[in-house]
C-alpha cells in the first residue's frame, strides 16, 4: 500500500510538474521568436548536440530563420544567426543586450561576485568602471598605436611562413589562427612572443581551450 501511494504521489508530482512547465512555455512564447516546438520537462534538449551546437543552430535557422527561440529543460534561450541580425542586436540594440546572464558553473569554478574582471562582470556600472581600467592599461602597454601595428605585422609574416610549411597539404588553420592572436596579445603585454612549437606555449593553447570548453557543454 505504502509503495503505491509513493507511485500516485509521484505521478501526480511529475504531472503538476508538467502542467506548470507548459503554462510558463505560453507565457514566454509569446514574447520571444518562434523556434520548434519543446518536448514538455526537456524542451528542446534533443535537438541541439552538445559537441556540436553550432551545427545545431545552423539547421535550425534554415528552418525558422535568423532569430529563433529555444526552451532548454526550463531555460528560454535566443539562438541569433548572420551578420545583420548580429549587429542588430549586439551594435544598434547594445545596452539591451550587454548583460550577461548567470552562470553557475562559473561560481563552482571560483569566479565570485568581486572576481568575475571584466569578460565575466554583469552590465552595469561596476562593468563600466573595469573596461575603462583596462582599456587605458592596454593603451599604456601599446593597444591602439603603431607598436601593436608593428607587432600584427610581424606576426602576419610568421603565419604566412607557417602556411606555407604545410607544403600544399590540406590542413586546419583553427590551431595556426589562434597562435598567432595569442602570440600578438602576449607581445602586447609581456613584449615577446612565442614560437609556434614551443611546448609551453602548446601546453597554454591546449588549457584555454580546455577551459572554454569547460561552460559549452551539457553538464555545465
Amino acid at each position: 500500500t505504502g509503495g503505491a501511494l509513493f507511485s500516485v504521489a509521484m505521478a501526480v508530482a511529475v504531472f503538476l510538474l508538467l502542467v506548470d512547465l507548459m503554462h510558463r512555455r505560453q507565457r514566454w512564447a509569446a514574447r520571444y521568436p518562434p523556434g520548434p516546438v519543446p518536448v514538455p520537462g526537456l524542451g528542446n534538449l534533443l535537438q541541439v548536440d552538445f559537441q556540436n551546437a553550432a551545427y545545431s543552430f545552423y539547421k535550425l535557422r534554415s528552418r525558422f530563420g535568423d532569430v529563433f527561440s529555444l526552451q532548454l529543460a526550463w531555460k528560454p534561450v535566443v539562438v541569433v544567426n548572420g551578420l545583420e541580425a548580429v549587429r542588430e542586436a549586439l551594435v544598434k540594440h547594445s545596452e539591451d543586450t550587454a548583460d550577461r546572464p548567470p552562470m553557475p558553473i562559473y561560481e563552482h569554478l571560483g569566479f565570485r561576485p568581486n572576481s568575475r574582471g571584466v569578460a565575466l562582470a554583469p552590465y552595469g556600472p561596476a562593468w563600466r568602471e573595469q573596461r575603462s581600467f583596462s582599456m587605458s592599461t592596454l593603451r599604456n602597454f601599446g593597444l591602439g598605436k603603431k607598436s601593436l601595428e608593428q607587432w600584427v605585422t610581424e606576426e602576419a609574416a610568421c603565419q604566412c611562413a607557417a602556411f606555407a610549411a604545410q607544403d600544399g597539404r590540406p590542413f586546419s588553420p583553427n590551431a595556426l589562427l589562434s597562435k598567432a592572436v595569442s602570440s600578438v596579445i602576449a607581445s602586447l603585454l609581456y613584449a615577446r612572443r612565442f614560437e609556434y612549437e614551443d611546448p609551453g606555449f602548446i601546453r597554454m593553447m591546449d588549457l584555454l581551450e580546455d577551459a572554454l570548453k569547460e561552460d559549452s557543454g551539457l553538464l555545465p
